[in-house]
C-alpha cells in the first residue's frame, strides 16, 4: 500500500516522540531514572553568576608547596554564595558611570566616559579597592572574601589552578606580558580563554587581571582563621589581591597565591569581580 503526504512529516515531534520513548524504555528497563549534571541551568542565573553550594574546603597550601602566607592549610566552611563568571569590565564600568554622574572613568580605555569599542569587552583596571567595593555595591553585590574567591577556583577537587593541575601556559591565562600595558591590548577580552575555565565556567580566575578581595592582608592570618565563613582580620595596611594579572609570573597563577597591595592607588594590573550571598 502506498501512503502520500500532501506534506512533510513533523520531524520535531518525531524526534520529542522517540527521546520520551527512550527514556521511558531505560527506565522500565533498569529501573532508574537519568540525572543530569549538578551544573545545571539552576545553578546559574541571567546575572552571569554561578551558585556555589555550602559547604567545606581545604584553603591554603600543603607546608612542603607554596609561600609561608598559604600555611597552615585549614578546613574552611562557607555559606552559600553567587560569583561572577566575569571579570568587571569597562562596559560593565561605562553603566555605572551613566547612573553616577560625580564618579570618574578608570585610567586606561575611554572616550571621555564612554569605554572605547576595542575595550568594551576587556576587564577594567585602575580600581582602587574602594571603587571595586562600591562598584560592586551598586550591582547589588559586594567583593568576595578571600575563602570565597579561592573556594571559586580550587573547587572541591583542590585544583592547584583554576582549570586543573596542568602548568599555566598561554591558551589558559594571560600572563607573563611584561612590561606594558599597550593601551589596554595586553588585556585579553573576558571569557576569550575558555581552556583556562574553572569547571564552573568561571573565566580568568588566573591571569588577564588581579582581583581585589574584601578581606585585609595579613601574611599570618591563617593561624587564626576561624573555620566558618572567615572574613579576614578587623584591620590592616592592605587589602588582599588574588588571581595574578597580565604581567605576573607563572607562580601567581596558583590558586592559593595570595599577598596585600595599597589599595588606595591605581593599579595597571588589578580590577575585581563581584559576589553576592544567596541568603
Amino acid at each position: 500500500m502506498t501512503y502520500c503526504y500532501s506534506h512533510p512529516p513533523n520531524t520535531k515531534k518525531i524526534r520529542t516522540f522517540m527521546s520520551k520513548f527512550l527514556i521511558a524504555h531505560i527506565v522500565f528497563v533498569t529501573g532508574s531514572f537519568l540525572f543530569f549534571p549538578a551544573t545545571s541551568i539552576a545553578e546559574k542565573n541571567s546575572l552571569n553568576m554561578f551558585l556555589i553550594p555550602a559547604g567545606e574546603f581545604t584553603m591554603g597550601s600543603a607546608v612542603e608547596v607554596g609561600r609561608p602566607d598559604e600555611h597552615p592549610q585549614h578546613q574552611v566552611y562557607l555559606d552559600s554564595f553567587w560569583m561572577d563568571l566575569y571579570e568587571v569590565t569597562l562596559g560593565d564600568f561605562e553603566k555605572y558611570l551613566a547612573a553616577n554622574p560625580r564618579q570618574h572613568p578608570t585610567i586606561l580605555g575611554w572616550y571621555d566616559r564612554k569605554a572605547q569599542l576595542e575595550m568594551v569587552r576587556r576587564p577594567i583596571i585602575g580600581l582602587t579597592w574602594e571603587r571595586c567595593r562600591n562598584y560592586c555595591a551598586w550591582q547589588g553585590k559586594r567583593l568576595p572574601t578571600e575563602a570565597e574567591w579561592e573556594r571559586a577556583a580550587v573547587g572541591t577537587e583542590q585544583r592547584t589552578y583554576p582549570w586543573g593541575e596542568a602548568p599555566p601556559e598561554f591558551l589558559r591565562a594571560n600572563y607573563g606580558r611584561c612590561c606594558y600595558i599597550d593601551r589596554g591590548r595586553a588585556l585579553h577580552e573576558v571569557g576569550s580563554l575558555t581552556s583556562g575555565k574553572t569547571p564552573d565556567g568561571l573565566f580568568d580566575m588566573a591571569g588577564n587581571i588581579a582581583e581585589w578581595v574584601f578581606d585585609w592582608y595579613d601574611p599570618h592570618y591563617y593561624n587564626v582563621s576561624p573555620f566558618k565563613n572567615p572574613q579576614g582580620p578587623p584591620t590592616g595596611k592592605y587589602h588582599t589581591v588574588r588571581g595574578g594579572a597580565w604581567n605576573s609570573r607563572s607562580d601567581y597563577m596558583r590558586n592559593a597565591r595570595r599577598y596585600g597591595d595599597n589599595d588606595s592607588k591605581d593599579f595597571y594590573g588589578i580590577g575585581c569581580r563581584c559576589a553576592k550571598s544567596e541568603k
